[in-house]
């Protein structure tokens, strides 16, 4: 049990040094394994929006009026909600083609939408600007390339000791060790 925990450590500490901290500080093998591999870091179309909901098609319709008149939204919060009653919600920001607080049905182009309902809610976008799909920078893929390197120098740390180490494996102790198992 001793010899099993300090085997354990010993591993622990080499993949630690070997691929762990490698992946983490080794800034020149990120973004060369980026470079190599920009096709799985992609945006998909985005827009730059603001959308607008209530659970009150009246409150939705008022907030439209005053988007369309070039209204700030805090101009129109502060019509439409009340100190009681939150009526309108607005949340702000760039949101990729399937996001999921993108509504069903709004249409990834300039301007202000048309009013959808999604359950007992009711929306609408004002969207500033569409962005097109494109490959994103390293500094906003550079989590998912980090783990990506890491699982990467992981297998090619695995086939190098493969081809340094020739495993056999004594069926007859395997055979043994299930029928145990199975008991």
């Amino acid at each position: 049990l001793m010899n099993e925990y300090r085997e354990g450590l010993l591993l622990f500490d080499l993949m630690e040094r070997e691929i762990w901290d490698r992946s983490k500080t080794d800034t020149i093998g990120q973004k060369q394994f980026y470079l190599d591999n920009q096709i799985n870091y992609q945006w998909k179309q985005r827009i730059v929006t603001d959308i607008y909901s209530s659970t009150n098609k009246k409150d939705l319709l008022e907030a439209l009026k005053y988007v369309k008149k070039k209204k700030s939204i805090d101009f129109i919060k502060e019509k439409i909600n009340t100190k009681e009653n939150v009526k309108i919600m607005v949340q702000s920001g760039t949101y990729e083609e399937g996001d999921k607080i993108i509504p069903i049905g709004i249409p990834f182009v300039n301007g202000v939408s048309e009013v959808v309902q999604v359950g007992d809610y009711y929306f609408f976008t004002n969207t500033s600007n569409v962005l097109p799909a494109q490959t994103k920078d390293l500094t906003e893929a550079k989590g998912r390339v980090i783990n990506d390197y890491q699982q990467a120098l992981e297998a090619n740390w695995v086939n190098e000791l493969k081809k340094e180490v020739t495993i056999k494996v004594n069926k007859e102790v395997l055979e043994s060790v299930k029928k145990q198992l199975k008991k």
